[in-house]
């Protein structure tokens, strides 16, 4: 054998190997996700699970009936790209619908508080500048069953101009108990959909 086949194979040899830790740590990579998942945010990985689309009804405060309909997910990692893994972050959409049609859109972000997802607070912003006047969710907080039912209290306040104002004497604002079921269960319709 000459020096230069044996550089060669030596050469090859190194390159397959390269290329087989490459892919075991790609292979492994997931793995470690899941088993992170497993150990830390179970309520991830329950089929069917907290990330779906929900959709329940409520009686605000105020007497206005609206359907609301939340779309959850595993917040996106730093890239934006991907669901960021090893977290507990979800993120997502909202929607309310009051009994004359009208919309309004949230973005929602929040986490469960333990590790079973059992408790879980999540928040709301308008979807859009500058958001309209009116009557407008500020946060969910309650729990989920681990299956298709989440339990929840949704607070309210008022939105004027840039202003959001809640009064602890005002009944519109005061948190409402809302059951929310998935999608394929929910009975309520929302705007018209």
């Amino acid at each position: 054998m000459s020096a230069s086949t044996g550089v060669v194979g030596l050469l090859r040899s190194r390159a397959g190997l390269a290329v087989l830790a490459l892919a075991a740590l790609v292979v492994f990579s997931g793995a470690l996700d899941y088993l992170s998942d497993k150990a830390f945010y179970p309520w991830a990985l329950v089929k069917p699970g907290l990330m779906t689309s929900w959709r329940g009804s409520l009686t605000a405060g105020n007497g206005d009936r609206l359907t609301v309909s939340v779309q959850l997910q595993r917040a996106r990692g730093s890239r934006g790209r991907r669901a960021c893994a090893k977290c507990n972050q979800l993120e997502g959409v909202a929607v309310t619908c009051n009994a004359k049609g009208y919309r309004r859109t949230y973005r929602v972000a929040g986490s469960p508080k333990d590790r079973r997802g059992t408790a879980l607070l999540i928040g709301a912003a308008p979807n859009v500048t500058p958001p309209p006047d009116g009557l407008e969710l500020d946060v969910l907080k309650g729990s989920w069953d681990g299956a298709g039912v989440l339990e929840m209290m949704a607070d309210f306040h008022w939105r004027r101009g840039q202003s959001a104002i809640s009064s602890s004497d005002d009944p519109a604002t005061q948190p409402v108990p809302i059951r929310l079921t998935p999608l394929e269960n929910a009975t309520t319709r929302a705007c018209g959909e």
